[in-house]
């Protein structure tokens, strides 16, 4: 894979393994350097996805899909991701998000953080969220097009379950010109993977990281494995979601919410270190 390197631990590429308490399966994305960010030639960019700087960061885990509702609610078996109305009289047409393989919504950056001290204490490890260095680099899977497929977002629907001709059907809004035929959340897996065998990194759900957000970050950002601002008001979030529009579904989109936050199209994954 151009621009993924190998890296030492033991751990090498296509190497993986399964969480004993949760079912969560994992894939090793060996270590390296690429270049973060988007140019300011990229459709949809943002301020904030610039400068583009070199950053390298160690191999890592990192979960094969989002975490599921089944899997959550190991740890909260109350947890309920609601569902979707096509209107908002009480007849509606209401959409579920709850399935069991359907990612996990309406958690905070708080309430991943609960789920990850929950499974550090059964499983003995030191499971915890990307950071967001690390979501890029393998959300790009050595790519340095807009998406992981490619520039063309109405390529999205056989990658991504994203704003399509199925939910615009149903809302109107941002849409990409194709149909993925799902019109809110997708059980996890029912796209294509990237070129690490990571599935959903775009689209589904947004997927919360460890970082604080700050805008101008990346003016400053040390090139070896950064992990975002000391402190700030905001985690960021990244990938878009089933809710996304073009501009969100992009490999260096980056997005802020307050940690207590919880909506319909924000979930997360985890990583872990080798060794750990």
């Amino acid at each position: 894979i151009p621009g993924v390197s190998s890296a030492g631990g033991g751990a090498v590429f296509g190497s993986g393994f399964t969480d004993e308490v949760t079912g969560m399966e994992f894939v090793f994305v060996p270590g390296g350097c690429f270049q973060m960010g988007s140019p300011g030639s990229e459709k949809g960019r943002d301020d904030n996805e610039g400068p583009v700087h070199k950053v390298c960061v160690d191999g890592f885990y990192m979960g094969k899909y989002e975490v599921t509702n089944r899997q959550y609610r190991l740890f909260d078996s109350s947890h309920d991701s609601g569902g979707y109305n096509k209107g908002h009289f009480f007849w509606a047409k209401r959409y579920s998000l709850n399935g069991d393989d359907q990612p996990v919504v309406e958690v905070s950056w708080n309430d991943a953080q609960k789920f990850i001290k929950w499974l550090n204490r059964r499983s003995g490890k030191r499971f915890r969220l990307p950071t967001e260095a690390e979501w890029e680099y393998a959300a790009r899977a050595g790519t340095r097009t807009a998406r992981f497929w490619g520039d063309d977002p109405d390529d999205a629907c056989g990658y991504a379950n994203v704003a399509d001709l199925t939910a615009k059907r149903e809302w109107s809004g941002w849409t990409h010109n194709c149909d993925d035929g799902y019109a809110v959340t997708a059980p996890v897996g029912r796209f294509k993977p990237n070129k690490l065998g990571l599935y959903d990194m775009s689209g589904n759900v947004w997927e919360w990281t460890g970082d604080w957000f700050d805008k101008g970050y990346y003016t400053n950002s040390p090139e070896s494995n950064p992990k975002g601002p000391s402190s700030g008001s905001f985690r960021v979030d990244r990938g878009g979601s089933w809710r996304g529009g073009p501009r969100y579904v992009r490999s260096a989109n980056r997005f802020r919410r307050s940690p207590g936050f919880r909506n319909n199209s924000l979930g997360f994954r985890l990583v872990l270190p080798p060794g750990q």
